[in-house]
């Protein structure tokens, strides 16, 4: 039995043997700590310089808004370019964007409207970054090891969420959150450190092989009178891709409508009951924490379960996140609030390995990025709304009001979900040459 768990495990971790998988892995993994400081900072910062809540919507909103206007165009340049200069380009501008926020605080020089700009600048650059980074994984890894490695990244993630969360949490306690963001800063420099190192093509060839048509495969130029494609023609191509699943879109649609009325709302009015509820940023960071703890059990859940119905699972598991945001409402004891939190990251630890494998699996090859693009779109379409609404619609009515109203649509999301037969359905988890070979 020892030794049987132990070559599971082993197995399990597999794809970390793969050198390219783990430059990726480990630059990825540095990023989410940093990512995590702004994360918990980036709301104390605008209180801190006497911002209020509706102007915390506004600066967490304006790396939205542009994410959503250019993701399908990084999706395309995704597709044409090779991914991991787009990211690394990507990474050196985030760099240098957050070193300047940092700057502003840690002098006593930052307004608002400096925040929100800055802002601006980093959902410019997350638009080409995250296409690229859904279509490098296939890219950096074998083909048998994909789930394997989708795992190994959610749990990257919650872990450094963990351990992010914490010490953001505590570090602007102790400091102010001028120094978390330079802290993240840093973190996308190691970022670029591995990705300059990154050598992806060893995959490439095999992979897109396997695309279809010349000029479909990813970074290949695609064919046309000219050469290429018009912009505008590879666009409709990723539409058509998109939603020829239904699985794909409906779950889509979900999340966007999610992000919209439940995370938004958290997200703004969650800071601002830290400070006058709980005990401030150190309370807001350990909820950060309690959440990736059970990000962590359920991506070690994710290494090596594989569900006949990957969808069903995540589409019901929605619906746990109603618990903790009835706690917040409630203003309830913030350990309840840490237990249910964990249980609702237990979910979102096999949310992205499930989602990612079964698009990996199931789109062509050469779309993944922009497939990937309409999928980020469509869920945060109206996600920069909810940011912004969330402190008005406080005031007008009240947080606990609001908050009752998001736990609400939690579960009808889960519902809609939940009634596409699509959604329900069986659905394979392994590539289509690796299920052939089995």
């Amino acid at each position: 039995m020892y030794h049987a768990t132990m070559g599971t495990v082993a197995e399990s971790l597999s794809a970390l043997h793969e050198t390219e998988f783990r430059k990726l892995f480990l630059g990825q993994a540095t990023s989410v700590v940093g990512v995590m400081f702004t994360v918990v900072a980036l709301p104390f910062a605008v209180l801190e310089i006497g911002g209020s809540a509706t102007d915390i919507g506004i600066v967490e909103a304006s790396s939205l808004v542009p994410l959503t206007v250019f993701l399908l165009i990084g999706g395309v340049w995704a597709d044409r370019l090779p991914r991991q200069k787009v990211m690394l380009a990507a990474d050196v501008c985030r760099t240098l964007l957050q070193m300047v926020a940092a700057a502003l605080l840690i002098g006593g020089a930052a307004r608002v409207w400096h925040l929100a700009v800055l802002q601006v600048g980093m959902g410019l650059c997350e638009a080409f970054f995250r296409p690229s980074y859904t279509g490098l994984v296939p890219q950096v890894v074998s083909t048998p090891r994909l789930q394997q490695a989708n795992a190994l990244q959610g749990l990257m993630t919650s872990g450094s969420i963990t351990l992010g969360a914490t010490l953001a949490g505590l570090l602007v306690a102790a400091t102010g959150a001028g120094w978390a963001i330079a802290i993240d800063a840093l973190s996308y420099l190691v970022s670029a450190w591995f990705l300059v190192r990154l050598r992806p093509a060893a995959f490439r060839g095999r992979r897109e092989a396997a695309a279809g048509p010349p000029g479909e495969a990813a970074g290949d130029a695609v064919a046309s009178p000219a050469g290429r494609l018009t912009f505008f023609a590879e666009l409709a191509a990723g539409w058509r891709e998109f939603t020829s699943h239904t699985w794909l879109w409906v779950m889509v649609a979900g999340a966007s409508l999610f992000l919209f009325a439940v995370d938004g709302p958290i997200q703004v009015l969650g800071p601002v009951l830290a400070r006058d509820v709980y005990d401030g940023a150190r309370t807001w960071g350990l909820v950060s924490a309690a959440m990736g703890l059970g990000q962590i059990v359920g991506g070690l859940l994710s290494l090596s379960w594989r569900p006949r119905r990957p969808m069903l699972v995540i589409a019901a598991g929605m619906s746990l996140t109603a618990v903790p945001v009835a706690l917040l409402a409630l203003q309830a004891p913030a350990w309840t609030l840490y237990l249910a939190l964990a249980a609702v990251g237990v979910e979102w630890g096999l949310y992205e390995p499930f989602w990612i494998t079964c698009m990996q699996c199931e789109v062509a090859p050469g779309m993944i990025s922009r497939v990937a693009s309409y999928d980020y779109l469509g869920s945060l379409a109206f996600y920069p709304a909810g940011l912004a609404l969330a402190g008005p619609l406080a005031d007008a009515f009240g947080i606990a009001e609001v908050l009752w109203v998001s736990a609400g649509v939690a579960l009808l999301v889960s519902i809609f979900q939940l009634s596409w037969r699509d959604v329900r359905a069986p659905r394979a988890m392994r590539p289509a040459e690796v299920r052939a070979a089995g």
